[in-house]
């Protein structure tokens, strides 16, 4: 598969050409193929690695991102290759290309996980200096995986309503500071495996029943903001977080969407989902899974939850 999905290029009509930005992610964001085609979104994807074999993925169904965690689960050791600054120039330019108006937003994934972001930025500005009056916005979503969906969503809203460019890059930017992103996961191997995470952090979750509780904090990187004796203690500790810094402090959230997201199948995402209908029957919520890159640095038996909310808490990374 080309490394470069310009999802909707062939498919562009009246109603499209009169949008006022064009929007664009890397494959972190998790969203299916056919979505993004659907809605008219670029995507360029990140390469992972296993056995000297590289892969150039854009998942169109819950089976083939499953398969990838069966792999996983058999002892698959892979690793991910982050964009660097000529494919992303290239990949701006063929966009620019292809749409004859619009400026491009790009949603990247968090500079706080990956040098991507800074190669996406330098490509922007390389871009932007002979794009003769088009610009390309480069949106640093501090978040991954289904916390960029979300903002590929809304962006999506935007368009459709006619923002401007601008207007629609501040707006996202403010979504963003107020997103939350939480973690629970049952083996912090792979993390540690590949330095999002330090070896204490490891050690604590390798101690026989201790659930560290992982935020996004205010840099976009993972940091360990508790930790839980049990799965059942984790959850309601996540259910405490969802009052204290959901949307309103502590609504139903029935107006704002909550995504529930996981890596493998797991006993901790099944009991944690219906905890969390229980604790808020009117709850919008939909349910995600983690793509192959960041599922190569979460592992197995993992969840997250994300919904918008308070600011992110300043907790430190270590």
């Amino acid at each position: 598969m080309k490394r470069i999905d310009c999802a909707g290029s062939k498919r562009y009509n009246a109603l499209h050409m009169k949008k006022n930005f064009i929007i664009s992610t890397d494959s972190c964001c998790d969203h299916y193929k056919s979505y993004l085609d659907k809605q008219n979104v670029y995507c360029i994807i990140l390469k992972r690695i296993l056995n000297g074999k590289e892969f150039v993925e854009l998942y169109d169904s819950a089976d083939e991102f499953d398969k990838f965690y069966e792999d996983l689960g058999k002892g698959a050791l892979p690793t991910t290759s982050l964009l660097n600054t000529i494919e992303l120039q290239e990949y701006f330019e063929s966009i620019l290309r292809v749409e004859p108006q619009g400026d491009i937003i790009h949603v990247c994934l968090s500079s706080g996980l990956s040098a991507t972001y800074g190669n996406a930025v330098r490509a922007a500005e390389t871009v932007n200096a002979n794009a003769k009056g088009r610009r390309v916005y480069v949106i640093d979503s501090l978040i991954a995986t289904h916390g960029m969906s979300m903002q590929v969503d809304k962006l999506i809203e935007m368009r459709d309503a006619g923002l401007t460019a601008q207007a629609a890059v501040k707006k996202i930017e403010e979504i963003r500071d107020h997103q939350q992103g939480w973690v629970i996961m049952s083996d912090l191997f792979h993390l540690k495996r590949g330095g999002r995470i330090g070896g204490f952090q490891a050690a604590i979750g390798s101690v026989l029943g201790i659930k560290p509780i992982i935020c996004l904090n205010t840099e976009g990187k993972l940091a360990m903001e508790n930790k839980m004796r049990g799965a059942g203690n984790a959850i309601d500790y996540l259910l405490s977080k969802m009052k204290e810094l959901g949307t309103d402090f502590g609504t139903d959230f029935s107006k704002s969407m909550v995504y529930i997201v996981r890596t493998s199948k797991s006993k901790l995402y099944d009991d944690f989902k219906a905890a969390a209908i229980k604790k808020y029957p009117k709850m919008k919520y939909t349910e995600r899974i983690v793509g192959p890159i960041i599922g190569t640095h979460l592992g197995c038996g993992g969840m997250c939850l994300l919904f918008e909310g308070a600011p992110r808490l300043n907790v430190k990374a270590k």
